[in-house]
């Protein structure tokens, strides 16, 4: 595996982990999390702080325990008939 790739997928394994354990934790509170527990350690992963691996990362967290199952990619049409049927059961 590329060590973007890595690195990337580190970041979204810790923000799932922060997202799991406390449901109202929200984009920033995740960022601040992020920089002062993370990054401050020596050879720290700089997509730590990159806003849109971070943003990604965070809305796959959040998809997922939602939905409870994995994030995949989905088409355009997928996505809207998953909205459709979320919205009609609200």
């Amino acid at each position: 595996m590329g060590k973007v790739k890595q690195a990337i997928q580190e970041v979204q394994e810790i923000v799932y982990w922060y997202v799991q354990g406390n449901r109202d934790i929200s984009l920033p509170d995740v960022q601040t999390l992020l920089f002062k527990k993370h990054l401050m350690k020596d050879n720290a992963n700089p997509y730590l702080v990159d806003e849109e691996v971070v943003k990604n990362a965070y809305n796959k967290a959040i998809w997922e325990r939602d939905n409870e199952e994995e994030y995949e990619l989905r088409t355009h049409y997928q996505r809207e008939e998953v909205l459709w049927n979320y919205l009609m059961l609200e």
